[in-house]
């Protein structure tokens, strides 16, 4: 086991950031080798299955970080600043009422890395809807997702430069 507490704050960050950056890797990697090597009904189950599990249990292991103090949206997007999005993108989110809110990314590790493996874009519109969902629903259990724009869509001239996917979180 890592000896942390005598390491330095940077170093921390840094090997952490170096695993979070691994295992988005082998996620691609995992996506790749399904599709090649299952029947593609199959695959997409099982890749969905994986998703909305992973979404949970991420969301039940932060429950053991995370300040439970807060309620409703406040709670969501508590959790949302510390998820695995918050350390690999340029995550916005922007509260809009007490039952809603906006999640942007901007610069999308995904859609950069699916750049650089000669992809025009990757198609991440079902996995991150599920992926999202299950996460969320284990705070919340009426919270829904809606996307409002997800590659190969462009936003309008009025976003950020870079904006990636737009995603509408309510709690109903």
């Amino acid at each position: 086991m890592f000896s942390i507490e005598d390491w330095s704050k940077e170093r921390v960050y840094n090997v952490m950031m170096e695993l979070l950056y691994s295992f988005n890797y082998m996620w691609f990697l995992m996506e790749q080798w399904v599709d090649k090597n299952c029947p593609k009904e199959l695959g997409q189950k099982g890749m969905l299955q994986m998703t909305d599990e992973f979404g949970a249990y991420e969301a039940r292991r932060l429950k053991k970080t995370v300040d439970d103090k807060v309620e409703g949206i406040d709670q969501l997007i508590s959790f949302l600043e510390h998820s695995h999005w918050a350390a690999f993108e340029d995550l916005r989110i922007t509260k809009i009422s007490d039952t809603r809110m906006r999640m942007m990314t901007l610069g999308c590790t995904s859609q950069k890395a699916a750049k650089k493996w000669g992809m025009e874009y990757y198609d991440c519109s079902e996995v991150a809807q599920r992926l999202r969902l299950a996460f969320l629903k284990e705070i919340n259990p009426k919270v829904t997702v809606t996307p409002v724009f997800l590659p190969p869509e462009k936003p309008s001239d009025d976003y950020p430069t870079g904006t990636s996917c737009e995603w509408i979180v309510s709690i109903e």
